[in-house]
């Protein structure tokens, strides 16, 4: 199964999860600067795509980072890679730390973190664990776990089902 590279998400750092807190501006509403990272953001590519939140411009990506550590926060730059081929980032050939593989609904949700000890048990006998950032280590994990997820759904179980489950490979980028 081919991964696209999607492209770049800011995240802040809080209580050493990094994952979803993402694009942390947006809620700035007095700071004109964030103000105008956000609307950029918006008309260029948030607004414009199915795979939401995922900026495949890494210089925008890079100038949010760094407005975001001039302020204070403290970030990283995140590589999104999944199934998804409407939005591909160029191959910047940037050096990488592999975090590991989630299922996610969009940047700002994630099927394992909400829903992970329904399936420990179904998982954990398969050989599937979480790692230390609370994701798996393979793509076959998620698929293992969105299987068991759909067999739950169909048979009645009330689980979020508003987004597809997007099996992505989170990276981040190791030197801005």
């Amino acid at each position: 199964m081919n991964l696209y590279k999607n492209g770049y998400v800011v995240s802040e750092i809080k209580n050493n999860d990094y994952t979803y807190n993402v694009w942390p501006l947006e809620d700035r509403t007095e700071d004109d600067i964030a103000v105008a990272l956000t609307d950029e953001a918006d008309k260029n590519w948030f607004l414009k795509y199915d795979m939401q939140q995922i900026v495949p411009d890494f210089s925008f990506a890079q100038k949010y980072y760094h407005y975001c550590r001039e302020v204070g926060l403290q970030v990283n730059i995140l590589l999104y890679e999944t199934v998804n081929s409407e939005i591909v980032a160029a191959d910047m050939g940037l050096p990488t730390k592999l975090i590991g593989f989630d299922c996610i609904g969009n940047v700002y949700f994630s099927f394992l973190k909400n829903e992970y000890n329904y399936y420990k048990r179904d998982l954990n006998s398969k050989g599937i664990f979480m790692n230390e950032h609370g994701l798996f280590d393979s793509l076959e994990d998620v698929f293992v776990y969105v299987h068991l997820r759909q067999a739950d759904i169909h048979s009645g179980m009330n689980l979020e089902d508003f987004w597809i489950e997007i099996p992505v490979r989170i990276s981040c980028i190791e030197s801005v």
